[in-house]
């Protein structure tokens, strides 16, 4: 429960929050989480630093993940990712660029270059997009220094199976603007499971991003942001690896008062340029060497007015994007340098440009005692599908989406109840499947209910919720890959629970659960089937000890076995493999502060347990490498890290 844990002790061993080194980081009004249940808010110092973003957010009750080898692996929400759980930098959305998502978007973000994520449960925001389970919203604002400032942050990591990470950032200016430059370099060899055998998992990563602002007064502010990527990954599940990962994104961010209001414009632009081969990670069969070269580049603007009248605040905006995908591939080279000039030498075919106009409006209404909070969006998708570089059609769909939730808050009590509909498009993986171009769009029909208590020692959540889903997209793997639609029911949620005691006991618990049935005769599914890749019961706990300048948690994470499957019948990122058992496993974490400088270490699956989580993909066998199927890919065994940090 990294995350969890270090939430926990964020008050005391992390006091910087957003500040670096001596940095003075003036700071927006964020509500309390009282004053805001929907959404969860991490500061980048509450990341413990996992190579693998979506191991991190599983301490996060609700978040689940597929993994596929050491880096790649997707993350879920309430079981809905890719389109069901939109995920966005600096408010633009990001994908990668693998037809089989060998490379997800988290392939492309590393958590420590934003100030914070921001996850919003459920549809009960319109201003991003159509979030059916969910969003995820990775941002850095634009920062305001009050005067000359600067600072800088330098960390370095050692683990396990010869993992390393060295990472930094810095900044300076004044109140006239600023200047941040940040970078890592990430990498670890293959790692092992429980049962001590080796998992084709190795990878090297390195990531930079400079950041720029400008802000000449109070009312005007710029920012210009420039992110680069690139590294390798190898993969567990299927017949490549991961030879190139490159990413580009720029950001221009623009934010102007006029009086009480506030007026914000962004432009952005992501490029990918994705690699994967069976021969520089592995060995090739003699004449089987494939490489393939997807690329994908996404094209956007936003404009938003915030309007401000005493105790309303409302939103208004409109966005455009497109996203355009091609690829071009060679197969059956005689050797690896054949394989690349021929490749290299090709051009790119056309496989998909998706257009997305969208307008959308959002009001609150806070008073002392409640809230009421709505909004409405409406998109327009246009589809352009291509076979073999060749226009093939064109659909056009309308999405609407909308919420309308209620707040009531007490002293240390806070009571919620929402509405929502999200209406989704089909997203680039689904609509390549047979069939795809066919496909409705998904409704999603929710009522949200939970409550939050918190007394400053104790805190008690729950999170609760029932949707029902016409038309919910499935992808049907029983000969070649289709997809279509049918109706689902899904419920379930959340429910946490921490306390500190004498202000240094400190117990924490989180449960979730998620129940999905079917309730269409389609396709091979009947009525009253259970959904597939739909992750079973969690349950986690913590003890542990803290105090302003150390902290120590012992961990316990517990998977429920998953009775309710239907195999061969899953979504983009994998299929139901059959019946999932139950497992557990114990960690400890531990951290250290003393004046500028921290220590941490953390030792994971002590019991060294042989584990998979449902979602996860099946273990492909490796022939060139000895390496046999498995039924998942298992997660790693027994291994330990420590991380050493300094800021100035």
């Amino acid at each position: 429960m990294r995350v969890l844990c270090a939430l926990c002790a964020a008050a005391s061993l992390y006091a910087q929050d957003l500040n670096l080194g001596r940095v003075n980081v003036t700071q927006s009004y964020e509500k309390s989480i009282l004053d805001n249940p929907i959404t969860t808010q991490i500061t980048k110092d509450t990341i413990l630093n996992s190579p693998d973003l979506a191991k991190s957010l599983l301490d996060i009750s609700g978040f689940n993940m597929v993994r596929k080898g050491g880096g790649g692996s997707e993350v879920s929400y309430r079981s809905g990712l890719s389109a069901r759980l939109p995920i966005y930098t600096d408010g633009s959305e990001i994908h990668g660029g693998c037809g089989g998502r060998m490379d997800t978007a988290i392939t492309y973000i590393a958590p420590q270059n934003y100030r914070s994520i921001k996850i919003i449960k459920g549809p009960q925001d319109v201003r991003y997009g159509a979030l059916v389970n969910g969003g995820l919203l990775f941002d850095r604002g634009i920062i305001r220094l009050n005067e000359l400032s600067y600072g800088a942050d330098i960390s370095m990591l050692a683990g396990s199976f010869n993992q390393r990470e060295l990472s930094g950032e810095a900044i300076g200016g004044n109140e006239l603007g600023s200047i941040q430059v940040n970078g890592g370099i990430y990498q670890s060899d293959n790692y092992k499971d429980g049962d001590g055998n080796i998992v084709h998992s190795e990878y090297f990563r390195k990531q930079g991003a400079i950041i720029a602002t400008l802000t000449p007064n109070e009312e005007s502010a710029i920012s210009l942001s420039a992110d680069f990527g690139d590294g390798e990954a190898a993969y567990a599940d299927r017949a490549m690896d991961g030879t190139k990962f490159q990413r580009e994104s720029y950001n221009l961010a623009l934010e102007q008062a006029l009086g009480s209001h506030t007026l914000n414009l962004q432009g952005y632009y992501h490029y990918i340029d994705h690699v994967m081969d069976n021969f520089s990670l592995r060995p090739a069969m003699p004449n089987r060497y494939n490489i393939s070269n997807p690329k994908r580049e996404i094209i956007g603007t936003k404009a938003e007015i915030k309007l401000n009248f005493d105790t309303i605040t409302t939103y208004i905006g409109g966005s455009y994007r497109e996203d355009k995908h091609s690829s071009r591939m060679t197969q059956n080279a005689i050797n690896a340098t054949e394989a690349r000039n021929t490749l290299f030498s090709k051009n790119y075919n056309k496989n998909a440009l998706i257009s997305t106009s969208s307008v959308f409006t959002q009001s609150e209404y806070l008073s002392e005692d409640y809230g009421v909070f709505g909004g409405i969006r409406l998109d327009r998708v246009e589809i352009d599908k291509y076979l073999a570089g060749r226009f093939d059609r064109t659909k056009i769909q309308t999405p609407i989406s909308g919420f309308m939730r209620y707040e009531r808050y007490f002293d240390t009590l806070s009571l919620y109840a929402g509405v929502g509909r999200a209406e989704r498009a089909s997203d680039f993986w689904e609509l390549q499947k047979v069939d795809g171009m066919s496909l409705k769009t998904e409704k999603n029909h929710q009522i949200d209910l939970g409550t939050i208590y918190d007394n400053g020692n104790l805190s008690l959540s729950t999170n609760l919720f029932v949707s029902k889903i016409d038309d919910y997209i499935i992808l049907n793997y029983n000969g070649a890959t289709s997809s279509f639609n049918t109706d689902a029911l899904l419920m379930g949620g959340e429910m946490d629970a921490n306390i500190l005691i004498n202000n240094f006991y400190k117990l924490g618990a989180g449960l979730s659960y998620v129940y999905g049935e079917n309730l269409k005769d389609t396709n091979g599914l009947k009525d009253g089937d259970p959904l597939p890749q739909i992750s079973p019961l969690v349950f986690k706990a913590v003890v542990g000890l803290v105090r302003n300048e150390w902290f120590v948690d012992l961990d316990f994470y517990a998977n429920a076995s998953q009775h309710r499957y239907k195999e061969n019948y899953g979504n983009v990122a994998g299929k139901d493999l059959g019946y999932s058992d139950s497992f557990w496993t114990i960690g400890l974490n531990a951290g250290y502060k003393y004046k500028n400088y921290q220590i941490m270490l953390a030792a994971l699956n002590l019991n060294d347990a042989l584990y998979s989580y449902h979602t996860s993909k099946n273990g492909a066998e490796i022939a060139t490498l000895d390496i046999p199927a498995t039924t998942r890919v298992y997660e790693p065994g027994r291994s330990f890290w420590v991380k050493l940090r300094a800021n100035f």
